[in-house]
C-alpha cells in the first residue's frame, strides 16, 4: 500500500529574541516594525502554499481510504449475512403410488427476507419405503418457501439451509 501524503517534518522557527521588534518613526506620521530577533538558532519551516496544499492532499487522501475501507467492511457483512443461514429439517411423507407424489410441505423462515434473492441448499438425511429421486424448492417467498421430492419413498427427512436475500 502506497502512502497518499509526502510527510512534511516542520520545525519551529527558533531566534535569540522572539517576539522583539524595532520601531521606526517615517516622515508621514506612520510607524515600521521590523523583526529584531537576534541570532537564528533553528530555520523553521515555511508556512507556504506548498506545505498546507500538501496537508490538504493528506486529508484528501485519507476521507478516499476512509470511505473505500467502509464499503469493504459493508460488502463483508453482507457476505458473512449470506453466510450465516438458518438452518433447519423437516419430514416430507407420500401418502401415494409412484409415480405420483404429495410430498409437499410449507417450510416459515423465521427471518423475513428482505427480497427473494435467497439460496436454500437441502440434503436428503433419510427415506423410508422407497428411493428420492430429487428434492425441489419451489414457490420461494420473504418469509417461506415450498419443498417436496420426486420418487417412490413414503417418508423422507430432509435438512435445509437458508442464507442470503438479508440486505440492510
Amino acid at each position: 500500500m502506497s502512502l497518499f501524503y509526502d510527510f512534511t517534518h516542520w520545525l519551529d522557527h527558533v531566534v535569540q529574541y522572539p517576539g522583539r521588534k524595532k520601531v521606526t518613526e517615517n516622515p508621514d506620521g506612520t510607524v515600521d516594525f521590523e523583526r529584531a530577533e537576534g541570532d537564528i538558532v533553528q530555520r523553521g519551516t515555511p508556512q507556504s502554499a506548498t506545505n498546507f496544499n500538501n496537508l490538504e492532499k493528506g486529508i484528501f487522501g485519507n476521507q478516499i481510504q476512509i470511505l473505500q475501507t467502509e464499503q469493504r467492511i459493508l460488502q463483508s457483512e453482507r457476505k458473512l449475512t449470506d453466510l450465516s443461514g438458518t438452518v433447519g429439517q423437516t419430514t416430507l411423507t407420500n401418502s401415494r403410488a409412484f409415480p405420483f407424489n404429495n410430498s409437499g410441505v410449507t417450510i416459515p423462515i423465521s427471518k423475513v427476507r428482505s427480497n427473494l434473492n435467497y439460496d436454500v441448499e437441502t440434503e436428503v438425511l433419510s427415506s423410508a419405503e422407497g428411493f428420492v429421486e430429487e428434492v425441489t424448492v419451489y414457490d420461494k417467498q420473504v418469509n417461506g418457501f415450498k419443498i417436496h421430492f420426486t420418487g417412490s419413498a413414503k417418508s423422507v427427512l430432509i435438512k435445509y439451509k437458508v442464507s442470503g436475500g438479508i440486505y440492510k
